[in-house]
């Protein structure tokens, strides 16, 4: 029997040309379902994925649907055949979708597909928004960094996006808010790249239609989800279908999750483009090394 993994997903950020290529191109059965996602997406996944600039794979309605198929593409070619009861499963944010398709409580096509309705989704709100990432002294757990994260947003009038790890929290909201806390935050603080303030409060628009999406997609039987909402396994589908309900507005609890998954020794993989994701876990490793599998590799 395989030892148990903890098996990560990237988020929005993480993409690459020529994402999932060699997965595809080497693997039928990624290959059969890049093709399958294709057609139930109306998006040709094969050159978005591989011939694509980075500056087009960037829109949020391309790149969701594009990562979360590169990502499950990899896992289909080279992780589900060694999959070992034990294995855990989270995603950063839009990586949540894959990680719940890898764990069995979604089909892998309608995965992306529900990733194409949250990419469009978010990318359709209105408002000026963008978000903020703060290098922060190092904290002791989750909770302490995210009170402080909290302590943050409310003194510049921001909301939590994401609290990534020990020393790094993302806050998100008005351009013009984030602007002036970027200003008296100085160097510890960056402005991110993003065309909209993600996980904050100019998401709500979005979530009726996102709440409908995912009441109408089949959730089936699974094991080993993390919920990248509070780091808590799910305990069935509908637990997991409200992660990802809650996700879109509601902040990544990262830390929490490395720290849920981490603890006993496990050995750690990332699915798809996998710099971002493998930077966070860094400090929790022990001497562990993190198995990137983008490409190549059976397990």
């Amino acid at each position: 029997m395989s030892a148990a993994v903890v098996n990560f997903f990237p988020g929005q950020g993480s993409q690459t040309p020529g994402m999932g290529r060699r997965s595809v191109e080497r693997d039928a059965d990624a290959a059969a379902f890049f093709d399958r996602a294709s057609d139930a997406v109306q998006m040709d996944m094969r050159q978005l994925c591989f011939h694509a600039t980075l500056q087009q794979l960037t829109p949020t309605q391309v790149q969701q649907p594009a990562l979360t198929a590169a990502s499950l593409a990899t896992w289909i070619a080279h992780g589900q055949v060694g999959r070992a009861s034990g294995d855990r499963f989270a995603g950063h944010s839009i990586g949540a979708i894959a990680a719940a398709a890898a764990s069995g409580y979604l089909d892998p096509v309608d995965a992306v597909r529900l990733a194409a309705v949250r990419g469009r989704l978010m990318a359709e709100t209105p408002g000026a928004g963008t978000m903020l990432a703060v290098v922060t002294r190092r904290t002791a757990s989750e909770a302490a960094q995210y009170a402080h994260a909290l302590r943050l947003a409310d003194q510049y009038d921001l909301d939590v996006a994401a609290v990534n790890g020990p020393t790094q929290v993302v806050l998100s909201g008005a351009v013009a808010k984030v602007e002036a806390a970027h200003k008296e935050l100085g160097p510890t603080s960056k402005v991110l790249l993003v065309s909209h303030a993600f996980h904050s409060r100019f998401m709500a628009p979005a979530q009726p239609e996102w709440s409908t999406a995912l009441d109408g997609a089949l959730f089936g039987s699974g094991e080993g989800y993390v919920r990248s909402t509070d780091g808590e396994p799910a305990d069935g589908a509908e637990s997991v279908r409200e992660d990802l309900r809650l996700g879109l507005r509601q902040p990544v609890r990262w830390m929490a999750v490395l720290e849920a998954t981490t603890q006993d020794r496990s050995s750690i993989a990332v699915w798809g483009p996998a710099r971002g994701v493998a930077r966070l876990a860094r400090p929790y490793l022990q001497q562990r090394q993190i198995r990137m599998v983008e490409e190549a590799g059976s397990r």
